[in-house]
């Protein structure tokens, strides 16, 4: 009896063991730590506005196109638009411009048909107009109209409003070329033929190059020799702003010494009579 008591007995202990055993809670498993993600910095720009291209385009504004040339002479001219028609001008004034007829000693002028021009000046990024104000001044802009046809080779244009748009500088401005003219009359053996002439605005396409020959030849009563031909290329601007007036971007990085070029080379519709079949432009 009392060995069957032990064998319980043991087999009681046994089965406590096991019990005890599988019921401890299992250990909790330390979590493995996540890594940090660190924000990236956004690299600093500290490099201060670049120009990337000039363009200019011709505008048609009556602003500002008799700066400057108030010795030139005066206005006499009955039919202001004749130079460009290719007619005879009986005044002293062989102009593009405007002159109001019946006034003497009136400059030509230009009119909505002649002379402005815009140079669009494009950064590689935003300008701080405040921080720019500097480019507002036109007294800043030294701009020049170059030209090997014309017989002043190199103009100074007149800038007269200036605008931030963006990543552009638009810079309005005029010209206007002007001068005293002698050409032999036909006969060969008068006294030669004087006369004043002023040429409002760009040389940009054929037109203008024709019109701009028609100005300077004066009366068509002159011999063919002595003549001006006109230009067969077109007007180079070059634009210079002061080395003291800053270009500042939007995060107060800013140089100076900024300048450009640029042809105004424009197309020009040429008509013909009649168009070629199978071809929309004339050949």
């Amino acid at each position: 009896m009392k060995k069957n008591l032990w064998i319980l007995l043991a087999l009681a202990a046994l089965i406590a063991m096991f019990v005890i055993a599988g019921c401890a809670p299992k250990p909790t498993p330390t979590p493995t730590p996540t890594p940090t993600t660190q924000p990236t910095t956004p690299p600093t720009d500290a490099d201060c506005p670049k120009v990337v291209s000039t363009d200019v385009y011709t505008t048609y504004d009556a602003t500002g196109c008799d700066s400057g040339c108030t010795a030139c002479g005066t206005c006499s001219n009955p039919d202001p638009c004749a130079a460009c028609n290719g007619e005879t001008v009986t005044g002293n004034v062989y102009s593009n411009c405007w002159c109001e007829i019946g006034e003497e000693g009136v400059v030509p002028t230009c009119d909505a048909s002649t002379g402005t021009f815009k140079i669009v000046i494009t950064f590689d990024e935003n300008i701080d107009p405040l921080a720019s104000s500097c480019v507002y001044n036109p007294s800043n802009w030294t701009i020049k109209v170059k030209n090997s046809g014309r017989l002043v080779s190199e103009l100074i244009a007149s800038p007269y409003n200036v605008e931030v748009d963006g990543n552009k500088i638009i810079v309005d401005a005029s010209v206007l070329e002007c001068g005293t003219r002698e050409i032999p009359d036909w006969c060969n053996t008068c006294e030669p033929v004087v006369f004043d002439y002023y040429f409002c605005g760009l040389i940009c396409n054929l037109e203008e190059a024709a019109c701009y020959a028609n100005t300077v030849n004066g009366l068509r009563t002159a011999a063919p020799y002595g003549l001006v031909a006109a230009p067969t290329v077109a007007d180079e601007i070059v634009w210079e702003l002061s080395g003291g007036c800053v270009v500042s971007d939007e995060l107060g990085n800013w140089c100076c010494g900024f300048s450009g070029s640029d042809c105004c080379v424009e197309p020009i519709c040429e008509t013909c009579e009649p168009c070629p079949i199978g071809s929309s432009a004339c050949l």
